[in-house]
């Protein structure tokens, strides 16, 4: 039996002894197209088994997949709905220290945030601007990246999810038409998404070309480049 099929048996039980509000979920970091093989509690997220991994995985396996940390604890997230998650993830390794696999709790906190919020309207006496809104959650401790990575968390019930929600964000600071972008910009949002992970998704290259109206030889030309000139710069 594989160390991530062990990890499956106790997925059911902390999903019963943690209860509804927590999510648990277990990823298989091999196959992040597919990677939830066990889910307890996934009405929180609207996943099922097959979802794909989330943007905070997927930047950690683009930044490197080493042992560093066994875990991380209490940053925050959010479920396709909007609601506000509190998260904590634990680092399944191979015998050769690669991240293989992450075992997820998922707490949905978005009832005590509206809570808290018509409280400090009440204190506060303005409900144009409350605690809740003008202060953002914090990882413990107060650090918000993990391995360079900023920490903060989306979940998409499937991989073309993922791969539209990614390049939708990079494409928002730019108010023109994406498929009327110059090479310039083309090439920065191309970069900012490999940053972010975007390639690690089959059929993304696919994707982000219909969305620039480019050709998916013009991607791969632009990845190389920046694949080119970021070892360039590690040089």
């Amino acid at each position: 039996m594989s160390i991530l099929e062990m990890y499956k048996h106790i997925v059911p039980f902390l999903g019963a002894a943690l209860g509804k509000d927590c999510e648990v979920v277990l990823h298989d970091l091999r196959h992040p197209e597919e990677s939830v093989i066990a889910i307890a509690n996934g009405d929180i997220s609207s996943r099922k088994l097959g979802a794909p991994a989330t943007d905070f995985i997927l930047k950690l396996m683009q930044v490197g997949k080493k042992r560093d940390q066994e875990y991380m604890t209490n940053y925050y997230g959010k479920s396709i709905n909007g609601h506000t998650l509190r998260s904590s993830t634990f680092f399944i390794h191979d015998e050769d220290d690669n991240i293989i696999g992450a075992l997820c709790l998922n707490y949905d906190v978005q009832h005590y945030l509206d809570v808290r919020k018509q409280l400090d309207a009440l204190i506060l006496m303005d409900t144009e601007k409350t605690l809740a809104d003008v202060v953002p959650p914090a990882s413990k401790n107060g650090d918000d990246h993990f391995l360079g990575v900023e920490i903060s968390e989306s979940m998409y019930p499937t991989v073309d999810d993922a791969i539209q929600h990614l390049i939708q964000r990079s494409l928002q600071p730019y108010a023109a038409d994406a498929k009327r972008l110059s090479q310039k910009e083309r090439l920065a949002v191309v970069e900012d998404l490999y940053k972010n992970g975007l390639f690690v998704l089959k059929g993304s290259v696919y994707a982000l070309a219909q969305v620039l109206g480019v050709s998916e030889p013009t991607i791969y030309r632009y990845l190389n480049r920046i694949k080119k000139e970021n070892q360039n710069v590690r040089g």
